[in-house]
């Protein structure tokens, strides 16, 4: 397609329109996708997953993410890639997103579901299979087209998910501009261009792609999850509480939207937690290693360029730690106080351990230090769980698990989301798990269930004639 163009405020040359046809091209399929019933968008979207979900192509993506971003474990990203595949096509069956979704039962009212439209998704760094895969499989269900915008650090990975999908596309007979792409090379201009565009922007990463999809004046679901902080009232085994913190704080070397950032204790069980860490695996940083990480986390200073989902040997190196610190899974770190900047370590393999005074000051320093999207609680009374709940508001809550598990699976409570909200408490529309009853709208129809009795009425129930 020819390249449009658009004017310069500056009076400079005019450049070209590289989002517009693109966003043309998504409009024109989505609305052919929006004549397919129930039936035969649930054909196209199991054909979709069912392409994802093969093992050689998962692997392929898997590989392509850690070695374009450089960032986690390549056996981690394909168990995660795997699960989310897998649970979001168990979602899909049980979520009804076309026709009537809804009818009910005492007032015979139906929920009818259109599409949204064109849908925009911002993909990041740190989840750059995961996001684009179930997205396109929530948007496709919807009967919408989705346009990806991904980080510079994520193009040639999104630009395979969008080749994988668009066979599966065309095995379904389906037009394959429905899934695809902004341009090349990534860029803030771009992204915002394709958001204005859009009828529906979903962002999620840096606080700067967050804020571009908030105030881009679209309809938006954006949200920045990043780790979470979990707390552990002493009532659980700190051997139980250090096995879950631990896979939580390693899994795809911390480089999970919620991956556990820090865990708040009881103070006179905090030195056992951190023993129980230690069997775990993970490697407790002495005052003077505290001070070398603090100086590596600061990119200004350090030199480090992006320590984010970096490997505990790559720390190890980096931080110049001692022979034994090679075998470490990850790292513990003792923050001096809240406004430490170690006090929660996002998106690295290492975890900050804080003492309370009690169950209500740790779920004070919970809400200080933790995100809206998400939170976790170790304990054996149910009562703290409501509690917890009630003080962090989080859109998820986990318990007794890892805080990994809040993205959800088709193992236990929660669905699938490639993206965690935390509602009004970060400045978000998205409260929870992005959902695919999120990629859809719906129409209320009312229908009577009062006969008409009389010939003063007019058809409409119980409504009289006027004069």
């Amino acid at each position: 397609m020819e390249e449009r163009t658009t004017e310069d405020p500056s009076g400079r040359a005019e450049r070209p329109d590289r989002i517009g046809p693109v966003v043309t091209d998504a409009r024109d399929a989505g609305n052919r996708l929006a004549q397919r019933d129930a039936a035969a968008t649930g054909r196209l979207v199991e054909t979709v997953a069912k392409h994802l979900a093969d093992r050689e192509t998962i692997s392929r993506l898997a590989t392509a993410a850690a070695n374009e971003t450089g960032r986690g474990h390549p056996g981690a990203k394909l168990e995660k890639i795997a699960a989310a595949v897998d649970g979001t096509r168990v979602q899909l069956r049980d979520t009804p997103t076309v026709g009537r979704v809804d009818q009910g039962r005492a007032t015979r009212a139906i929920t009818v579901a259109h599409p949204i439209g064109v849908i925009g998704v911002t993909v990041p760094a740190t989840h750059p299979i995961v996001v684009p895969v179930v997205t396109a499989l929530f948007a496709l269900a919807g009967r919408n087209a989705v346009v990806f915008a991904p980080s510079p650090s994520t193009v040639e990975s999104c630009d395979i998910v969008v080749e994988e999908i668009r066979r599966a596309l065309t095995e379904a007979d389906a037009p394959t501009t429905a899934v695809t792409m902004a341009p090349a090379p990534a860029s803030k201009p771009g992204t915002d261009s394709l958001f204005e565009r859009v009828d529906l922007a979903v962002g999620s990463g840096s606080e700067a792609t967050v804020t571009a999809g908030e105030r881009c004046g679209t309809p938006n679901l954006c949200a920045g999850a990043d780790g979470l902080v979990a707390v552990a009232d002493g009532t659980a085994s700190p051997s139980a509480v250090a096995t879950r913190v631990a896979v939580g704080a390693t899994y795809d070397f911390g480089a999970h939207p919620a991956s556990e950032a820090a865990v708040i204790t009881m103070s006179p069980v905090a030195e056992e937690l951190i023993g129980a860490l230690e069997d775990e695996g993970g490697y407790r940083l002495d005052g003077a290693e505290r001070d070398r990480l603090r100086d590596g986390l600061d990119s200004g200073t350090s030199g480090w360029e992006s320590p984010r989902g970096n490997s505990p040997r790559w720390f190890t190196s980096s931080l110049e730690l001692p022979g034994e610190a090679r075998r470490a899974a990850f790292l513990i770190a003792e923050p001096d106080d809240r406004d430490d900047p170690l006090a929660t370590l996002s998106g690295i393999p290492a975890v900050s351990v804080h003492g309370a005074d009690g169950f209500g000051d740790a779920l004070a320093l919970a809400d200080d230090l933790g995100g809206a999207h998400a939170a976790a609680i170790h304990t054996t009374r149910q009562g703290r769980v409501q509690r917890a709940a009630e003080r962090l508001r989080p859109g998820r809550l986990v318990v007794n698990q890892p805080g990994t598990a809040a993205v959800g699976s088709s193992q236990h409570g929660f669905p699938v989301a490639p993206i965690l909200g935390g509602g009004v408490d970060e400045g978000s529309q998205l409260s929870g798990g992005l959902a695919p009853t999120d990629f859809i709208e719906t129409t209320r129809v009312s229908v009577t269930t009062v006969a008409d009795r009389s010939g003063r009425l007019n058809g409409a129930g119980e409504t009289l004639r006027g004069p």
